[in-house]
């Protein structure tokens, strides 16, 4: 067998001699020098073409890494936090160039909005009852998905901060800074124009929803009035690709219409609101002596007037009206707005009250109802769900809405009434007057 020696000898001299390698190999794997090159060059090729394989997945890496870097600063940049105080030089007419990136369907998968309420114990306790069957009605959808806040102005009624936090609500304590200019604002407005006007605590209530972009941090959210229920659950992609770049409303009361006018539901684009934020309030308060915002009242004027270049319309199913009559409508309804008629007051014209019982101004409404029973009974149905939830708040509600009536009957009456439909099925609940309201008398 082949033999290559390791040996260091001294010759006669004391030198060493050269190095000699002894290393058993197997037979016949060296059989001649040219098979001994050939094998050595594949050797050599093989390990570089594993290097030049690297060099392209290595390239791919980076390019991956550097475009999630890239999306977490876009993403950074949008949620920030500016500075409350933050002053701002742009006109109306630019605000078009401060859009913040928009919500992308091909790169997003599920992202639910934020949704934002605004509340005050300064107003009128039946809004808080209904307020509460609107929050439950998004956690009944949306579960621990989406985060609801609230801006919430006062610290006496502990417990219904304790029953926000039962439901995991976000509070954010609200201490306005133009509280007093918006009272003198309300004292120079006229009751015939606008009911706001009568009550303080209602007329700072819808003052709040100007101070969202202080609080809360986000691209988009959805501002909800306490009169609202939601329906079906909805996501960012509902609102489409092109999304506004300032405030996103549906009509007012008009089925047909398509103008952007009522706040009940509205998308706000918060770093936009945020930057302008100064200059807006700036222009509310140059109103306090006339309260009117082009043919309109209140913050929903001064939004409209303000960001006119900056309104979108926002689908009608984001804000049905249980007036309405179109059972396409109803049919694909995510939020429904008891807009001009609360719950109470379509279930007071079931029982019989008189016209004369409502504000003039639902007459029309009033009529609309009684054209469709089956749409106004689906909106109940809805209201029902999330008011019976809660039994308590359903008591309440009720002895509330009829405070100073025969306690005896009406009050249970209605109790009953919304307990029954709640359990009832959609389909079943068309004729909610003949078939659930009419036997209880």
């Amino acid at each position: 067998m082949p033999m290559l020696g390791l040996n260091s000898n001294n010759n006669n001299n004391g030198n060493k001699t050269s190095r000699r390698i002894d290393i058993k190999m197997p037979p016949r794997t060296i059989t001649n020098s040219r098979q001994h090159v050939h094998t050595f060059t594949t050797v050599r090729r093989r390990k570089l073409g594993r290097y030049i394989i690297s060099i392209p997945l290595i390239l791919l890496l980076i390019s991956q890494l550097l475009f999630v870097l890239k999306l977490l600063s876009k993403h950074e940049a949008s949620t920030s936090t500016l500075p409350m105080s933050m002053s701002m030089s742009m006109q109306h007419a630019d605000l078009n160039l401060r859009r913040s990136y928009p919500v992308k369907e091909e790169t997003e998968t599920v992202k639910y909005i934020p949704i934002v309420y605004t509340y005050t114990e300064l107003s009128e306790e039946l809004g808080k009852f209904m307020l509460k069957a609107s929050i439950l009605s998004v956690r009944g959808t949306f579960g621990s998905q989406t985060n609801i806040h609230i801006l919430y102005h006062g610290e006496s009624d502990r417990d219904f901060l304790t029953w926000l936090h039962k439901y995991e609500v976000i509070v954010h304590k609200h201490e306005p800074t133009w509280l007093d200019d918006i009272e003198l604002m309300r004292q120079h407005g006229n009751p015939r124009r606008s009911h706001l006007f009568l009550h303080k605590g209602n007329y700072i209530g819808t003052w709040q929803r100007i101070d969202i972009p202080l609080f809360i941090n986000a691209e988009y959210c959805l501002l909800l009035d306490s009169d609202t229920v939601v329906h079906e659950k909805f996501s960012m992609h509902d609102f489409g690709l092109d999304i506004t770049s300032g405030i996103a409303v549906s009509s007012e009361a008009d089925e047909d219409s398509d103008i952007p006018w009522n706040l009940g539901v509205a998308l706000f684009n918060v770093p936009m609101l945020r930057e302008t934020y100064d200059e807006f309030l700036k222009f509310i308060l140059s109103h306090v002596e006339n309260p009117i915002f082009k043919n309109n009242v209140s913050d929903q004027g001064a939004y409209l007037q303000y960001y006119e270049s900056n309104v979108k319309f926002l689908d009608k199913t984001f804000n049905v009206k249980p007036y309405w009559t179109k059972v396409s409508t109803f049919q694909k309804r995510k939020i429904v707005h008891f807009h001009g008629l609360k719950a109470h007051d379509i279930l007071k014209l079931f029982m019989g009250y008189k016209k004369t019982s409502f504000p003039s101004s639902a007459w029309s409404l009033l009529r609309m109802v009684n054209k469709n029973k089956k749409n106004a009974c689906l909106a109940l149905h809805d209201f029902s769900i999330y008011i019976a939830k809660d039994s308590k708040n359903l008591r309440q509600y009720c002895r509330k809405v009829f405070e100073g009536v025969n306690m005896n009957t009406a009050h249970l009456k209605c109790f009953k009434f919304f307990q029954i439909l709640a359990s009832e099925n959609a389909e079943n609940v068309h004729s909610c007057k003949e078939k659930i309201l009419d036997p209880l008398s």
